[in-house]
């Protein structure tokens, strides 16, 4: 319990003091000259530049077509969330962490899973439910060797 106190302790206060709106593209919709509807936010939690990018799971197919790949999406899902990781400083990718991913919706539900990395896309994906009208809390939890790191976002279903 002390664990997950300090944990949403840490989260909030990254969201306070480091989350910014991000108006860039998200990299597969580039990627497929088209015009992709991604919401894309950053966090910068000790040296690290997490990227949040989160679509629809029918805008994630049409990607994924044009793209000319296939994945199966996860039945009962809505969304998919994918996750980029860089060094601040080097602006390296981040390719060696376990990615834990917890999603809280509007009315305290949670959802968590491991999210698998993606070597082509150089990323870390999932897919939840996100079906419900309000806001989510976006948490991860970064293990890379011996560090840890947690990282979060808002996100809002309208």
């Amino acid at each position: 319990m002390k664990k997950v106190i300090i944990l949403m302790a840490v989260l909030a206060f990254g969201l306070l003091g480091f989350t910014k709106l991000s108006s860039a593209q998200h990299m597969h919709g580039a990627m497929s000259g088209g015009s992709m509807k991604m919401d894309t936010k950053e966090v910068l939690v000790e040296g690290t530049q997490v990227t949040f990018q989160i679509m629809s799971n029918d805008e994630h197919l049409k990607m994924l077509k044009d793209m000319k790949m296939k994945e199966d999406i996860e039945p009962s899902t809505t969304h998919n969330i994918t996750v980029t990781l860089k060094d601040e400083k080097s602006k390296k990718d981040l390719t060696d962490a376990t990615v834990t991913m917890k999603v809280v919706d509007p009315t305290g539900k949670d959802q968590i899973k491991t999210m698998k990395y993606d070597d082509m896309m150089k990323s870390y994906d999932a897919y939840f439910d996100l079906k419900e009208m309000g806001k989510y809390q976006v948490m991860v939890l970064l293990k890379m060797g011996d560090q840890k790191k947690t990282a979060g976002i808002y996100y809002e279903v309208k």
